[in-house]
């Protein structure tokens, strides 16, 4: 025990005495200093900020995704990806599909006996206003009732609409967050007539505000939601081609829900056993594996930019090292006849090296810090995170590139001969 005490003892003299003579190397030639440094500072700073980058896409990609229903599945003409089995069709044959009926959401949701819930949905655009108050571009959704259980969007005021109401063609509409703010302000909105498309309909409720995202398939808060028979009326011609979107039930396996929804859709268009299908069933995930080769290209442009830094950097830390092996030439020729062996001279320029990277490093991270701050507050959807292990991965590039620049350096001081080396 007391033999552990006294190397770890050692061990921490080393260290405080390489940091001293790091700090000492700062201060003796400070533009020196920075300009050895500056490549170490570039290359961790390009190499946090891409790994901070790529993973804050991520997180703000699954972010969106969570908040409008990861477990969501929809059903349309196009793929989103191209199909696992590697068929290539061209958008035109995408284009010839048969469109989403209302009469196949019906088959569907009456037989899907895995589906939790199960919606119809077409889009659209058009102006509502109050007034003299007036949103121009809202995003107009006609649909089956349940939306917003199937997109996990919560109503802050009022209510959604009842099945009866969708079926019935009631004039009703849930408006979403940023709709009621410019329409009415502070004011109440529930129970209000607007227009939209300058058709009168009343609001029954308002979505809780969702924020932007750059993964969500609805812009919520910009929404005007109305029951599916009444929004034909209001839309008329003026909507794109319908959309399924079903959700699992509970405790029920994805992939037996995916194919019971694929068998229902095939035997709803009374496809043959030999034909293939002739709708897509999409999943929200696709986004993160579609973007994975974007990220993966992303972070190796960043490792590149990185290492030609750090490359330069590291010859800088290699250069102030061979300086201060000159410069205490006769220091080393001193420990060295007093008995210090080979690894003490060797770990103490090492660790030297290490702290000068380490300081450049802190500084490529500091950067990113305080660049982060002014994108955040305008980036607004978009956020950057700087998590813990990014800083880290930083700290340890530079701990190991200090190590390595100063591994030639620590040779030549470990190597020298003590006579020599004090007369000198």
């Amino acid at each position: 025990m007391r033999k552990f005490v006294r190397k770890l003892r050692i061990v921490g003299g080393l260290v405080a005495e390489s940091a001293s003579f790091a700090f000492f190397s700062i201060r003796s030639d400070k533009l020196r200093t920075f300009l050895s440094l500056f490549g170490v500072t570039v290359g961790i700073f390009s190499i946090v900020a891409v790994f901070c980058a790529v993973d804050s896409l991520k997180t703000n990609i699954m972010e969106g995704v969570s908040s409008f229903g990861s477990e969501v599945v929809y059903v349309d003409r196009f793929p989103m990806t191209q199909p696992e089995d590697g068929t290539q069709l061209q958008w035109w044959d995408y284009l010839r599909r048969p469109e989403i009926t209302e009469e196949e959401f019906v088959y569907v949701s009456r037989n899907a006996s895995l589906a939790g819930s199960v919606v119809y949905m077409v889009m659209g655009s058009g102006n509502v206003s109050c007034g003299r108050r007036s949103y121009g571009d809202a995003y107009l959704l006609i649909t089956t009732d349940g939306l917003e259980d199937v997109m996990g969007i919560g109503i802050e005021e009022g209510r959604g609409f009842s099945a009866l109401e969708a079926g019935g063609g009631t004039n009703v509409a849930v408006i979403g967050h940023t709709v009621a703010l410019h329409l009415f302000g502070s004011e109440y909105p529930v129970g209000r007539k607007i227009k939209v498309r300058g058709r009168s309909t009343t609001v029954i409720g308002v979505l809780a505000a969702q924020g932007e995202s750059m993964a969500a398939m609805v812009d919520a808060d910009n929404a005007v939601i109305m029951p599916l028979q009444y929004g034909k009326t209001v839309l008329e011609s003026a909507w794109s081609p319908g959309m399924m979107m079903a959700v699992p039930g509970e405790g029920v396996r994805r992939q037996e829900f995916l194919d019971e929804l694929r068998m229902l859709m095939r035997s709803c268009r009374g496809l043959a056993p030999s034909e293939e299908d002739n709708f897509a069933i999409n999943e929200m995930t696709f986004l993160l594996e579609m973007l994975d080769d974007v990220f993966a290209g992303i972070s190796r442009a960043g490792w590149i930019i990185g290492a030609f830094s750090l490359l330069i950097g590291g010859f800088g830390i290699a250069n102030i090292m061979f300086v201060s092996v000159q410069e205490r030439m006769s220091q080393i020729g001193i420990q060295k006849a007093l008995g210090a062996k080979r690894y003490v001279i060797l770990t103490q320029f090492m660790v030297e090296a290490s702290f000068l990277s380490l300081a450049g490093g802190l500084v490529g991270i500091l950067l990113v810090f305080l660049l982060s701050m002014p994108v955040n507050a305008v980036a607004g959807y978009f956020t950057i995170h700087i998590s813990v292990s990014n800083v880290f991965s930083g700290m340890l590039i530079a701990v190991v590139l200090g190590i390595l620049s100063g591994l030639i350096p620590a040779w030549k001081a470990a190597s020298l001969d003590p006579v020599q080396a004090i007369n000198a």
